[in-house]
């Protein structure tokens, strides 16, 4: 029975009576919805000892320079590693991707360009594999030997440990590594196939094989299969399990926003404690406030850890119309659309402050061309396609006012926030959410947190 992992964009295949693992690209395909297939694929080779790859191209995809420098550093070493010797790319749409696939992979493995895979049977059938006529020279009681024969092979005692195996592999290895003569390359595979023989992974194949075979099946898939698809695509897992968490905030906050009188949502990289926000609200006759967070890290210039799916919690909390957006200084570029123009409430908002209050905050402006420069440059830092950059010139320049920033990191600390950032202070900028329908609750919401942070 053949071996399958299917997700919703590639299929990879174990043909058993092939030996080939065929990974067919079904749709338009980036980022995480290639590499964990392609991990699954590079799995699957080893486990099974394939030599060949095929790599059917039914759509286009797209690679931005993240995917192809993963490839290039992650995917063909790992490739490599699992024993691959040939990579057929199936192409009846002529894509260009595929010519550039075939270039990069070039020195690292046999390549062939067929349109269908019967094709890339044929090629591979009626072509020269030099590897295979090398292997065709070496003495086959190689492939018999018992793990104590290979251990004598490489001159090691019989209980030697892993770390003495592999150097005394590179040991041995290295003057015959690189080279081109045909008894080089002899020597390269018949000790290559020692070492795979002495650290027992040739063993481990076979029983590998047995258990797969002789093993329970469920669903079509044995136990380690589903043990290898949950390990792969832990993400995708995490990810469905996020959106169905998400999904029930947004239901729930549209359910229980008729019963809180407002909704308060911060967004950036910082530790936030809402009960000062909650009890200020509270104090000023609000009895049902809503008041939560989500951690985003942008831009990511300081190479920090990233809060996975922090952007699609702060998308179900922005669909549950809050009435004021709170941010850090450096999210809040990244950010004007969520932003209505606060301008038109802004002298309400300064006589229903205090004066201490009034002299802490500073209004802030930006416009539309500003916010699509700050995009291209996290565009530009994460290696984003060209096709996403846009010229700032083609938008207006007319500023609007987004909030009003409370620059004191010492007041944004009493209410709550700690910025997690490890060269910033924390500067919180307060302002109307594009979906707030409510002028007054807006204004009544902004006033009381600032009060009561200056008090």
């Amino acid at each position: 029975m053949n071996e399958v992992f299917d997700s919703e964009h590639i299929n990879v295949e174990y043909k058993k009576d092939d030996n080939i693992v065929l990974v067919v690209l079904k749709g338009t395909v980036k980022r995480d919805d290639l590499r964990t297939p392609m991990m699954h694929a590079a799995d699957m080779v080893m486990r099974h000892s394939c030599k060949v790859m095929a790599v059917d191209f039914q759509d286009e995809i797209e690679l931005g320079e993240n995917d192809i420098t993963w490839s290039k550093k992650i995917l063909l070493s790992n490739l490599k590693k699992s024993g691959l010797e040939t990579i057929v790319f199936i192409d009846s749409l002529d894509n260009e991707i595929v010519r550039k696939c075939s270039d990069f992979c070039n020195d690292r493995f046999r390549t062939i360009v067929c349109k269908n895979y019967e094709e890339g049977k044929m090629q591979l059938d009626q072509s020269s594999d030099p590897s295979a006529e090398i292997k065709d020279t070496i003495d086959p009681e190689i492939s018999k030997m018992t793990r104590e024969e290979a251990l004598d092979y490489m001159e090691l005692s019989h209980d030697a440990d892993i770390k003495e195996i592999d150097d005394r592999f590179w040991q041995m290895s290295k003057k015959y590594r690189g080279k081109d003569d045909p008894e080089s390359v002899r020597m390269d595979e018949e000790i290559s196939a020692v070492y795979d023989i002495a650290s027992g992974r040739r063993d481990r194949r076979i029983e590998a094989e047995k258990n797969y075979e002789s093993g329970p099946k469920y669903f079509g898939r044995s136990k380690k299969q589903w043990s290898d698809i949950i390990h792969y695509g832990w993400k995708t897992w995490l990810l469905a399990a996020i959106i169905i968490v998400s999904s029930i905030i947004i239901i729930v906050g549209i359910a229980t926003n008729t019963k809180s009188d407002c909704s308060v949502i911060l967004f950036g990289h910082m530790d936030f404690d809402n009960t000062f926000i909650y009890d200020a609200l509270v104090a000023e006759g609000i009895t049902r406030p809503y008041v939560s967070s989500a951690d985003l890290v942008v831009p990511n210039d300081e190479d920090i850890d990233q809060v996975e799916y922090g952007t699609e919690i702060f998308n179900a909390q922005f669909y549950t119309n809050p009435d004021v957006l709170i941010s850090d200084e450096r999210s809040y570029y990244y950010y004007f659309t969520v932003f209505k123009d606060l301008s038109p409430l802004y002298d309400r908002i300064l006589d229903g402050l205090t004066e201490e209050a009034k002299a802490g905050i500073k209004p802030v402006y930006m416009s539309q061309r500003e916010a699509v420069e700050y995009q291209n440059e996290l565009y530009t830092l994460n290696n984003a396609l060209d096709a996403e950059i846009n010229d700032p010139e083609l938008f207006p320049d007319d500023k609007i006012m987004i909030g009003v920033e409370i620059t004191d990191p010492a007041i944004a600390g009493k209410l709550g926030v700690d910025c997690l950032w490890p060269s910033r202070e924390t500067k919180l900028l307060l302002g109307q959410c594009t979906n707030s329908k409510n002028d007054d609750q807006t204004v009544l919401v902004i006033v009381s947190i600032i009060n009561a942070a200056f008090s």
